[in-house]
């Protein structure tokens, strides 16, 4: 989960430039909803947090709600923050040439038998890093500023 708390619907809000109010009548909620959600106090709905997504073009914000919201994507998700696009495209293809250059042949190897033994641990190890780092570098690309107008 992220390190520091912030309000991620509060920066929503602010990223689409609009008040509480007018907030609240792009969402089709109360303006009492818009500052409970930005006190802290609770939570929007999926459904809201998706128009807010829309409405500030904004969608890394439906996967900081996920992690937010549940314990088990906290657990297994990367943490994703928001990157330019050039940089996270030069990070996914930085990955996948390390990979592909180490762990697919680790991989092959490893899985020929069907299970990994006490020699290949590491490199198993090792190349389930590399996927992590993969996929963390495919979710920046997905939610790259300028990605996707």
């Amino acid at each position: 989960m992220q390190e520091d708390y912030r309000n991620i619907y509060l920066d929503a809000r602010r990223t689409a430039g609009l008040t509480q109010e007018r907030w609240a009548e792009v969402l089709g909620i109360s303006v009492e909803a818009v500052r409970l959600y930005e006190s802290g106090t609770n939570m929007p709905s999926d459904g809201v947090v998706l128009r807010m997504a829309e409405a500030a073009g904004q969608h890394i914000i439906c996967y900081w709600h996920l992690l937010r919201k549940s314990r088990v994507a906290a657990d297994i998700l990367p943490e994703v923050r928001e990157k330019a696009l050039p940089e996270a495209v030069l990070d996914l293809l930085c990955r996948l040439k390390e990979f592909s250059a180490d762990g697919m042949e680790d991989l092959i190897r490893i899985a020929a038998d069907g299970r990994v033994d006490a020699s290949e641990r590491e490199p198993y190890i090792c190349a389930m890093n590399q996927l992590r780092a993969l996929v963390s570098a495919g979710l920046h690309m997905e939610y790259a500023k300028g990605g996707e107008d």
